[in-house]
């Protein structure tokens, strides 16, 4: 993917992001790839197995839990959020889906080269720990509702 300041700043505006050197960021985003979806369009299917992070570059997604022919929802995300970081921990199928409510623009960046950046950045991965706790709490407390 090439890049430009914007690109940049659009990066460094992601919480998870906010405390990564300029240079880790460039790599990032010479490792991402653009993905767009239209209104309705599943971006990430429950029981999936893939492992890659996506953060959300502008629109709206849903994601929610299928139970038998319900559709269980549990939050809704826009521009500046990310998700699929379980997969980047673990080997397990995707936990939810997620559906484009309109158009959405995705950068996806793949485990492996995540990873790395973990290791080198302590602060993206405590404030991954945050969204975690935040993102099974309001999991657990959707799933009570039904």
């Amino acid at each position: 993917m090439t890049f430009d300041k914007a690109d940049l700043d659009f990066l460094s505006s992601v919480a998870l992001f906010k405390d990564v050197p300029e240079q880790d960021l460039k790599n990032i985003l010479s490792i991402a790839t653009v993905e767009r979806f239209e209104p309705g369009e599943i971006v990430l299917i429950e029981g999936e197995a893939t492992n890659d992070l996506m953060i959300l570059r502008d629109g709206n997604v849903e994601v929610y839990v299928s139970r038998g022919d319900q559709k269980v929802p549990i939050c809704q995300l826009g521009a500046k959020s990310y998700f699929g970081e379980m997969s980047v921990f673990d080997d397990y199928p995707r936990s939810a889906n997620v559906r484009a409510l309109n158009e959405a623009t995705v950068l996806r960046i793949d485990r492996d080269s995540f990873r790395e950046l973990l290791h080198s950045n302590p602060a993206a991965l405590f404030q991954m720990c945050t969204v975690f706790s935040h993102r099974l709490r309001n999991t657990n407390s959707a799933l009570a509702k039904h």
